[in-house]
């Protein structure tokens, strides 16, 4: 078994793999071959631990994260992530940190883009913080970017995102006026924020559009009224995009859920004559599939503190 810290997995990590695993998963997923397990929140008075878990049996992975919040929504990044062999049962490895938990995030994002339009060159992208880092960080290794477009509420914040993506990325990253603005230079949109009310409502948009959010199954990020005039909307995990305190747990709106690679869909979904809503509520199987890839690396490399378990009768 072996134990990876942040700096660890940072040695390790390739964003165009991970970015092609995700795709792979989206694809596992609409063949039913992902068996997700209950995301469950338990509060300890002002503080509540979050578990989600998963299991892939064709990829023989099965394993959880777990991470902490206060009342206020803070956490400390610090994620715990159980990687087992599911023939076996046994524990291969943990991983401790954030990084892994933000490269899904990134990787999930980029992946949703590339499915949808593997062609894609301009983005938009609403909030500048960590999770929209790795979200471009790992577009701008999976796709054939030219304009990227962003916004945030904070001017001191999306400055320093256009300079790290200058700096890090050597990607030029243009700062809208507010979100309106983005949402009109660019056809594919992330939104990445905390934000707990609306920041696209149905007023915004004019034209087709391609909206991707890692909240608005919990939080109206996306206008309701979108939500709810929308035939279809895509997501990783129709389970937790659908549970209770979701959005969408009522039965009309959990019925217009599609998972991403499913056919049913496929053809609506890359419909650029539509507006196309997708949704990433960071399923479990995600962290897995990057988990055991990383996995692998570290066994190759030897790196991460290696640790034997012994079976005790």
């Amino acid at each position: 078994m072996r134990i990876l810290n942040d700096a660890e997995v940072a040695s390790l990590l390739d964003r165009r793999q991970a970015v092609e695993l995700m795709e792979e998963g989206y694809r596992a997923d609409a063949r039913g071959e992902v068996f997700p397990f209950p995301r469950s929140r338990t509060e300890a008075q002002n503080v509540t631990l979050a578990w989600m878990g998963a299991a892939i049996p064709p990829n023989d992975v099965l394993g959880f994260r777990s991470y902490l919040y206060n009342k206020e929504g803070a956490d400390r990044g610090d994620q715990v992530v159980a990687l087992y062999r599911y023939s076996t049962m046994e524990l291969k490895g943990l991983f401790l940190g954030c990084l892994l938990g933000n490269l899904r995030t990134g990787a999930a994002i980029a992946a949703a883009l590339r499915f949808v339009q593997p062609d894609l060159d301009t983005i938009g992208l609403i909030g500048t913080g960590t999770q929209a880092r790795q979200g471009l960080a790992c577009a701008a290794a999976a796709l054939p970017l030219k304009s990227v477009w962003a916004w945030s509420p904070n001017p001191e914040r999306r400055e320093a995102f256009r300079l790290w993506a200058e700096q890090s990325l050597q990607v030029t990253v243009r700062l809208g006026d507010d979100a309106q603005d983005v949402i009109r230079q660019a056809q594919a949109i992330a939104l990445v924020t905390s934000s707990e009310s609306p920041v696209v409502t149905a007023e915004m948009i004019s034209g087709p559009k391609l909206l991707l959010s890692i909240n608005s199954y919990r939080r109206p990020e996306i206008d309701r009224k979108l939500l709810e005039d929308a035939p279809r909307v895509w997501t990783d995990s129709i389970e937790q995009a659908s549970g209770p305190g979701t959005l969408f747990q009522s039965e009309g709106m959990r019925g217009k859920l599609l998972k991403l690679a499913d056919g049913e869909g496929l053809t609506d979904l890359r419909d650029e004559s539509s507006t196309r809503i997708v949704i990433n509520t960071g399923a479990a199987w995600e962290e897995l599939l990057l988990a055991e890839s990383l996995w692998q690396s570290a066994e190759r490399a030897d790196i991460g503190l290696h640790a034997t378990l012994a079976n005790i009768p």
